[in-house]
């Protein structure tokens, strides 16, 4: 019933009102687990090489794991939606949109080659988000007081047209189902230089890991139209969901010697070296997520 005002409004009358959005804006997911495998030395994400000389060492690191910050958006969500407005007051919305995150480290660590070269190296773990979401919209108009004890047998599609242009409407949304498709890369790069021993050559491995996983958010926005086909409107909600299974589709490496060390098709797993434990790797979504439109009617 707490619902039911957002999802199944009274009448819905024969004909639609659709219109179309450029949408941007910024979202900013937890990210818990994976800003805790980021940030800590002692949690390893992936397999070790375990017959690296003189000692065993995470793949993926190329070395130990470095302290990496956390993730952080390299650029503003971008995406499209389309509304079908019901009626007045309630609507539809059908949208996409992609988020891109990442976290950038340099350090130096021992290269072992019979004895330890000192080798510059860039880790980066890139993450991307791409979503497709379903919801529903109430909308409330703002009226001045004399208009608002106007009554009319026949509501158009379009708000009530207000000084030649529809007036501003407040609304609240609630997402029906929001499909989520993440996709973490890691790169590292390795410049192993020691000329006069003869070392000068690069160390490259590179994943990629992907999975998919639902959410639903809930928010409230407004909208402020230009014309009678143009408007603005921002938006704020809070997600709620997780990616919860993550595999390895992509691995490459520069050393032969570590070319069978990830299966691609294997679950993305950490190692804790704090509490002893393995634990698969989740992408947690929950968070805000500021959302600006640009939207046309048609």
């Amino acid at each position: 019933m707490g619902v039911s005002f957002l999802l199944f409004p009274a009448s819905v009358s024969a004909a639609i009102q659709w219109s179309a959005s450029a949408v941007t804006g910024y979202y900013t997911p937890r990210l818990d687990e994976l800003n805790y495998i980021l940030k800590n030395q002692a949690v390893e994400l992936g397999p070790r090489n375990i017959e690296a000389k003189p000692s065993s060492y995470p793949v993926i690191y190329q070395g130990i794991s470095p302290e990496m910050p956390e993730m952080s958006a390299d650029a503003p969500r971008i995406g499209l939606q389309i509304q079908a407005d019901l009626n007045p007051q309630y609507a539809f919305v059908f949208g996409m949109s992609t988020a891109k995150f990442d976290s950038v480290k340099k350090d130096i660590r021992n290269f072992y080659v019979g004895f330890n070269i000192p080798a510059e190296r860039e880790t980066r773990f890139s993450l991307s988000l791409n979503q497709l979401w379903i919801g529903a919209k109430k909308y409330w108009t703002f009226k001045k007081e004399s208009q608002q004890r106007e009554k009319s047998e026949d509501k158009k599609q379009m708000p009530e047209v207000i000084g030649g242009r529809p007036a501003s409407r407040f609304y609240a949304e609630m997402g029906i189902l929001a499909v989520t498709r993440a996709y973490l890369t890691t790169d590292v790069w390795m410049h192993v230089y020691a000329p006069e021993e003869g070392f000068d050559f690069y160390k490259v491995v590179e994943t990629g890991i992907s999975g998919s996983g639902y959410a639903t958010y809930i928010g409230a926005g407004g909208e402020y139209f230009i014309n009678k086909w143009l408007s603005v409107a921002s938006d704020l909600n809070y997600n709620v969901g997780s990616v919860t299974e993550m595999k390895y589709d992509n691995y490459f490496t520069v050393d032969p010697l570590e070319k069978d060390i990830i299966t691609e098709g294997s679950r993305a797993v950490y190692v804790d070296l704090k509490k002893g434990t393995v634990q698969p790797l989740i992408i947690d979504l929950e968070g805000w997520d500021m959302k600006g439109y640009f939207r046309v009617y048609f």
